[in-house]
This record gives C-alpha cells, structure tokens and sequence, in this order.
C-alpha cells in the first residue's frame, strides 16, 4: 500500500475509534466503576477445564511471541503458567522473548523490517498501534468467536479500520493524582477542584515537611503523562482536537491551554510542590515514599495503589483515592484505549495455531487465573463475563471528574511519544525552554512523521 494511502487509512481508523469513544464515555460515568458492561452474553463460552483435552497433541509447532518487559509475568510468573498449560493441553510450546522495555519498541520495529516477525507480538491498543503498519502485519481477528465477549473499550481499543486487529486482556485505565486520605484528612485538606486550591494544599503539606506530589521526574516518559493526561479536558475547549491533530489540521502550540498547563507545572516544580530533588527520582523510589508517608500524592494509574500494600503492608494505600490533575481548570477523568493488545502476524504459517491459543487464553477459566495473577489490572477486565475489582482510586476519580472522560493523547494522538515529549518538559523545568518552544518542539518531530508519510 502506498504511504499515502496508509495515512488515509490511518485517519479513517482514528475517526471511527473517537466516535465509539465518545459515544461510550456516558456509559462510563454512569457505571462509575467499571467500563462496559459486564453481563455475560448469549455467546459467552463453555468453562470446561481443558476442552481439546481428548483431542491429539501437536507435535513439531513452537509460536514466537514477542513482548516488552514490563507487560508479562508482572508481579508474578502467571503468563508463564499458563503458556506451560497450553502446551501441556495441545503440545504447541510458547516461545516467550521478553525485550526491556527502553529497548522494545525499536527491535520490533527492526524485526518487523527484516522479516523476522514473531508469530504473536504486543502493541499498545488505540491509535498507538498504527506505527507498526497494521494492514501489512497484523492479522484480522473479527470473526474470533470470544470477540463477542469482549467488553465495548477493548473492541475500541482493538480495532483498525473497523477490524478487530488484537487480542486484549487488559483493563482500561486512567491517570490522577492518587492522594492519601489519612494525610489529607489529617491536616483538613480537601480535594483540590482549581490550580489555586491545590496551591493551597500544597503549602500545607510542605510546613508540615510532607512532599505534596512525589515525581520520577527521571523517567521521562512520566512527566509526558502529566499533559497526555490533560488533553480530554483541552478537547472541551477546541471542537474536533484530536481529529485535527490527527490530519495534521492542527498544531500543539496553538491550543494556549497547553502552553498555561507547562506554566503551571513549571511554577509547582520551582515552589517545591513535586519534591526538591525530582529530577533524579526513580519510578521504583515512589513506593517507599508514598508507602511510609513521606509523600501525600503521585500522579498514577488506578491500581498503583494496589502495589503500594502489597510493599507495603501496613499502609493505608489501598483506600487512597483520585482526582484529576486541576491544572488550567482540569476536571475531565482521562482514560487509556483499554491498555496493550496481543497481535497475530497476518503472514504466519502457524496462524491457525495463533488463533487457537487465543481461544485457549480467552477460556473463562484461563482468564480468570490471568486476572488473578495480575492485580493491577484487575479493575476493568476485557471481558464481560470476568468480575473486576475497581479500587478506591477508580471509584473516586470518577466521582472527582465532573466535565466527563475521554481518552488521553497517548492513546488518541498520533505520533505521541512520551519518552520524546518528556525530554522537552524536562527543558522546560531547568529552564532551557520555554512552554510555548517545547510545544513548537513537539509540532516540528511530529510534522516529520506527516512528512514521512507522504510521497
């Protein structure tokens, strides 16, 4: 397919992927907790234990599947359990290859130049599949008999170009400022609605020598999630955001929101609201401080607080709750395309056998064991007829969140890249740029992924 072309093909997908969306997001607020629904349809299968137990072993097939660190056997070795099980129902051995995660996006990328594609490999859901060249690699999925089953965000977050293109157990997510309730309540502190009141908050925390946000501010991609986070709320302001940054009808540094929020969090860096020596934080170093209550907040994801206990036992993480970063008037909760996604290579020759371990995996017993052994993403499941457990930070961002939801720019931007837009926030703390030059930055590396399109 020609460049140009592909890029038409992309928008097209976009477009459609923001209508569902959008159209979903009342649904959200009304639930509160969980995202889709969740009761069980008329096509949900069978639990049978093993049900090709009687049928003959494969002999000779082993299935390469590729993904990067942090997306497997998190917390526990539960993928590798069930990848020993599938091989012990059916005889086909799962070739696992974990790629650190600073590293994985540039092998698959080389891999996938080189012909050496992995017969499963995985990619973020939502517009954040596109630059692995869905029509050439991916594998269409639509008429898998567990796609009905799919709840409505992992069909979003799954499809291009109207085609379900993975295989999702994730669970959708969002970011806040997760907040512990004991310090707060503590010192008569309440969630913070304007930038004014967190200010507020935020001098009564130091006085009492309690850092207010605790920041891994050496993890770029970190501080790229404080403004990923906030372009749903920019979207209420500017008709069509996404859908014009999307055709390259817009740029960043024409939405002042934007250039207002870096102002904003340039001046709670330069007060000392994000820790003295953020810069050089550590994501791991948040536990430690957030668990021992050095720090009263850090910008996370729903479950974080559910990896804070199990550090951490004898905090009060799990009953933090959430509210939206209230930077420029923020009050929009902000939400991932239902997080990273399994893909089958289209051209395999073991495709048949892909789709088989898909079935395998989407088995309500197997998912059941995958969600069990990974909590942290146990809020929201893919699947309609697996219960999710929504934490205290889930329910409240919610309820802290009365302008709506909408997906975050990572997931529904092109050409967002949290390492890259972190690196210029970064600049702009130490001063070396200014709010407007990083987004002018940020415009000028995404024209020349427009360009690269292009004939």
């Amino acid at each position: 397919m020609k460049k140009k072309v592909f890029k038409k093909v992309l928008c097209c997908a976009l477009v459609i992927s923001m209508v569902s969306v959008l159209g979903g997001c009342g649904k959200e607020k009304a639930e509160k907790s969980n995202v889709g629904s969740k009761e069980p349809t008329a096509t949900q299968q069978p639990t049978k234990e093993a049900e090709n137990q009687g049928d003959k072993k494969v002999e000779g097939v082993t299935l390469s599947f590729m993904a990067s660190q942090n997306w497997v056997n998190k917390g526990s070795s539960v993928d590798d359990e069930l990848n020993k099980k599938f091989e012990e129902e059916t005889g086909i051995k799962i070739d696992l290859q974990v790629v650190p995660d600073d590293q994985y996006v540039n092998v698959l990328k080389t891999k996938l130049g080189t012909g050496e594609v992995p017969d499963i490999f995985m990619v973020s859901g939502g517009v954040g599949a596109q630059k692995f060249m869905p029509e050439t690699y991916f594998a269409d999925l639509s008429g898998e008999a567990w796609v009905s089953r799919y709840v409505d965000y992992a069909k979003q977050g799954t499809s291009i170009d109207g085609k379900i293109m993975g295989f999702m157990r994730w669970n959708v997510d969002g970011w806040g400022i997760l907040y512990n309730k004991d310090i707060y309540n503590n010192l008569g502190l309440q969630v913070p609605k304007t930038y004014e009141e967190f200010t507020a908050n935020c001098d009564t925390l130091l006085k009492n020598g309690i850092i207010p946000v605790y920041e891994s501010g050496k993890e770029s991609w970190h501080w790229a999630i404080w403004l990923s986070n906030f372009g749903p709320y920019a979207a209420t302001k500017h008709p069509d955001l996404y859908s014009k940054l999307n055709n390259n009808e817009m740029k960043f540094v024409e939405v002042p929101e934007f250039e207002q929020f870096l102002a904003e969090l340039k001046e709670s860096y330069d007060k000392g609201y994000l820790g003295q020596n953020s810069l050089a934080n550590t994501w791991d170093a948040a536990y430690e401080s957030l668990g021992t209550g050095k720090s009263a907040g850090y910008v996370a994801y729903q479950s974080y607080q559910n990896e804070v206990k199990e550090k951490y036992p004898d905090s009060t993480a799990d009953t933090w709750e959430m509210y939206p970063i209230p930077f420029v008037g923020n009050n929009v909760y902000s939400h991932s395309a239902g997080g990273n996604m399994c893909v089958a290579y289209k051209d395999s020759k073991n495709l048949d056998y892909i789709k088989q371990f898909f079935d395998f995996l989407a088995r309500e017993d197997n998912l059941n064991t995958y969600y069990k052994g990974r909590p942290d993403i146990q809020s929201n499941p893919s699947f309609v007829d697996v219960e999710g457990k929504a934490t205290a930070a889930g329910k409240s961002i919610v309820a802290n969140t009365p302008g709506g939801s909408g997906m975050d720019m990572e997931y529904g931007v092109l050409y967002w890249d949290n390492t890259i837009v972190g690196q210029y926030i970064q600049e702009v703390l130490l001063g070396s740029l200014t709010p407007k030059q990083a987004l002018e930055a940020i415009d000028m590396d995404r024209q020349k992924m427009f360009d690269a399109t292009n004939d």
